[in-house]
């Protein structure tokens, strides 16, 4: 009765699942939900859009000043005939200050790169937590499931027994409290994957139904992660190693426009109504009064500072983060080790040995309760440790910048 039971309550979730998949269009693995993100999401959008505007900005970076054109018409040779005087005037500055802009232009569209990786890389790491998240609480489905088919085959069977005399009203009671239990934790399962779910499509950027494909191994891989533990290679680090040489650059910059500024001039005349006479002029801008000038290069040494600073705090703050990580990825595994060798194998035959006695008569239902109840709850806490170890490893992921 046992077995017909099984089969059939896994013909039930066969067929709600192939529903399900139908209902929700398309199957996506993860790497297809990371593609999709990548060309949907209205950050990564709007990052790109960003780094597209600084690269624009680099052609503003050797602008000259608007040119001058003067004309003079009048009296200005003889007091009988009228002449003009024609003049165009261009101001520039010193070559080394356009560089300057030009250099400290290009770090700025390097720091949107930058900050356009990182973007990324916390959105992944995103999608990758809920991805897992959701294949927890598919899991967790398929064990609820089974308890409420060997709960279910118990409670037919305390029901047989309260006919046929041989137990009392309680034991039936009892394994239908038990089903009722089961059947909450399903409902309340089913609310967390429908949120999971929605966050998931707000990731993507997608309003089309979709399923997802789980047919990854539910503990992440972590060979990369292994290789990887020694090397600092964070998203936020290069933003701030970035900001950093922005700072030198804002400081150079202002540097530079301590130097002259030069002016080339074309002039034009008449004189007594005699054409072309062309003079060419030319002057220089000398900063004699730098006080100014001066203050605001100290303003960007200071702020050179704060920003080496910034970069010393993000330096220790992400290596703490990756030893504290490291530390929870070995609990995580050690523990995972302990169920997988030890703890499910004896859950697995408690519960089969269990379920055997119950039907010979050998225990009673609070004694199958007991022995399920254990079982259970190391399947449980060990699903659990699953999603905080690929948690850990996520987290790694994203700290060392691994899609």
């Amino acid at each position: 009765m046992k077995t017909q039971t099984l089969k059939h309550s896994g013909l039930i979730l066969c067929g709600v699942l192939a529903f399900l998949q139908a209902a929700r269009g398309q199957t996506l693995s993860l790497q297809q939900s990371i593609d999709i993100a990548a060309k949907n999401n209205y950050l990564l959008k709007i990052s790109s859009l960003e780094t597209e505007g600084q690269q624009l900005l680099v052609k503003t970076a050797r602008e000259l000043p608007k040119t001058n054109v003067d004309v003079q018409l009048g009296r200005t040779q003889t007091p009988y005939t009228n002449d003009y005087t024609l003049g165009l005037v261009q101001q520039f500055a010193h070559p080394k200050l356009y560089q300057a802009q030009a250099d400290l232009q290009q770090s700025h569209v390097v720091a949107s790169q930058k900050n356009q990786i990182l973007r990324k890389s916390e959105i992944v790491g995103s999608l990758k937590q809920l991805y897992y998240q959701l294949y927890f609480y598919q899991q967790l489905r398929q064990a609820l499931t089974q308890q409420d088919s060997v709960y279910r085959s118990a409670m037919q069977m305390a029901q047989a027994r309260y006919k046929a005399g041989e137990s009392n009203a309680l034991e039936k009671i009892s394994a239908e409290v038990r089903l009722q239990d089961i059947n909450n934790r399903l409902r309340i399962l089913d609310k967390d994957e429908s949120a999971a779910y929605q966050a998931f499509k707000i990731v993507l950027n997608s309003k089309d139904d979709f399923s997802l494909d789980f047919s990854l191994p539910l503990k992440r891989d972590t060979t990369v992660i292994s290789l990887s533990f020694n090397q600092l290679s964070n998203p936020l680090l290069a933003v701030v190693e970035q900001q950093t040489e922005v700072s030198k650059m804002q400081t150079n910059l202002e540097k530079q426009r301590l130097k002259p500024d030069f002016r080339l001039g074309i002039i034009n005349q008449s004189i007594e109504h005699q054409l072309n006479q062309m003079v060419v002029s030319g002057g220089i801008g000398i900063p004699i009064f730098t006080k100014a000038q001066k203050a605001r290069i100290e303003v960007a040494q200071v702020n050179e500072k704060i920003a080496e600073s910034h970069l010393r705090q993000a330096e220790n703050q992400i290596t703490g983060q990756l030893h504290v990580l490291r530390l929870n990825y070995e609990k995580h595994r050690s523990s995972l080790a302990y169920y997988e060798k030890y703890a499910l194998p004896q859950a697995n035959v408690l519960m089969k040995n269990a379920m055997r006695s119950y039907q010979s008569g050998e225990i009673d239902y609070v004694e199958l309760v007991q022995n399920n109840q254990q079982a259970w709850q190391i399947k449980d806490d060990y699903l659990l440790t699953v999603l905080n170890f690929n948690y850990t490893i996520i987290q790694i992921e994203t700290l060392l910048g691994i899609d």
